[in-house]
């Protein structure tokens, strides 16, 4: 009898167990996944920390954390427990004991551009006699921006040198009316609307009125990531992003205002990214910002159709004080566009990045207003790096 007893008590223990944790296991259980950093730049180390809290006297013999993420962001620690095909898999065995917080850092390399978030978090645990499985799916809310690296190589920035000096130059040379500066004499070149007779009555002298430098017209910088080649050229395009950000940057840090337009999907939205002018402090952070989440999973949508009419109308173009267009693509209907811009006499610059010793193949009517950046295939040079 003792021995049917003991099998009894087995099974009843067996049972209760299955019950016990069937209704209590996730109890008071947190699972949570956090970056450590709200951004990172291309090429730079980030870690993501995983918590699991165990807020009750019953334990967990075998708790299963499972993720996944962009293979873009590669991890260091793969001891057997992650898979890596189209998307990063992890999949964590912990053993929590009762009222534990469990915390484990796993560090990362950001190894290219973009906007990642935890997909898929799912818990599933063991019971005591690890019988059975009881899975639960998680919302996960860790997201991580990873921004282009700022382009940067001698010929990119004595392009931008020049740039910066023509654009300084024209926007000396455009007054704001309703900005007053100051007072100085009357000279032989001034009209007579600037003339301020107040002054001029109380000094007995000619006395005009000075005006402030206008800061209202803005630099348009517009990236066209279309790409007509039969073989997709995708690290082009990346440099083509990075470039736009360089120009944002050396644009920013003379104090002008800067707007970014692209033809490229927002991959949240799905609508191209267009950063409105600005030069406040955190315009940057903007500009890295929506630079970072350009999908290029699929071939950008046409540029002339979703931004020939940005370019030329007159919604932003009155306030457009210069024009940049990176684009390593060449085709037809752009090269149309520019030539457009150069009848109606409009200031603008067309940076081509090419490959080597590759020739993009550029209309002589837009010779004068072409600057190539040519790289290395493969090789891409990078601001502090």
């Amino acid at each position: 009898m003792s021995l049917i007893g003991i099998i009894l008590g087995a099974f009843l223990l067996f049972y209760l167990q299955g019950r016990l944790y069937c209704r209590f296991w996730d109890k008071n259980l947190s699972v949570n996944l956090e970056f450590s950093q709200k951004w990172a730049v291309e090429g730079e180390e980030c870690e993501l920390c995983e918590r699991v809290e165990n807020r009750k006297l019953l334990p967990l013999p075998a708790l299963k954390v499972k993720f996944r993420v962009s293979r873009q962001l590669q991890f260091w620690d793969e001891e057997g427990v992650s898979a890596v095909t189209d998307q990063y898999y992890r999949n964590d065995v912990l053993s929590i004991r009762p009222f534990v917080r469990h915390v484990r850092r796993l560090r990362f390399r950001c190894k290219k551009r973009g906007y990642y978030r935890i997909n898929g978090l799912d818990v599933v645990a063991g019971t005591l006699f690890l019988s059975g499985e009881l899975p639960k799916s998680l919302d996960s809310r860790a997201e991580l921006y990873v921004y282009p690296l700022h382009f940067q190589s001698p010929e990119f920035s004595r392009l931008m040198q020049r740039l910066n000096g023509e654009v300084l130059s024209r926007r000396h040379l455009l007054e704001d009316p309703f900005e007053f500066r100051g007072i100085r004499e009357y000279s032989p070149w001034d009209t007579m609307r600037d003339i301020n007779w107040k002054a001029t009555a109380r000094t007995g002298e000619l006395k005009v009125n000075m005006k402030n430098y206008t800061a209202r017209r803005a630099v348009r910088i517009f990236v066209n990531l279309e790409d007509g080649a039969v073989m997709r050229r995708e690290e082009l395009l990346e440099d083509s992003i990075r470039m736009a950000a360089g120009a944002a940057e050396s644009f920013l840090a003379q104090g002008i205002r800067t707007a970014v337009y692209t033809n490229g999907p927002d991959s949240i939205t799905g609508k191209p990214v267009g950063i409105e002018a600005a030069s406040a402090s955190w315009h940057m952070d903007t500009i890295d910002r929506g630079l970072a989440r350009i999908d290029l999973t699929d071939r950008a949508p046409s540029f002339v159709r979703n931004l020939g009419e940005k370019v030329l109308g007159q919604e932003g173009n009155e306030d457009a004080l210069f024009t940049v267009f990176i684009s390593s693509d060449a085709q037809e209907d752009f090269q149309e566009l520019l030539e457009e811009c150069a009848r109606r006499k409009m200031d603008f610059c067309w940076i081509c990045p090419v490959w080597g010793s590759r020739e993009a193949k550029i209309r002589k009517t837009l010779e004068p207003y072409a600057a190539r950046i040519r790289l290395q295939e493969g090789e891409t040079k990078w601001a502090g790096v």
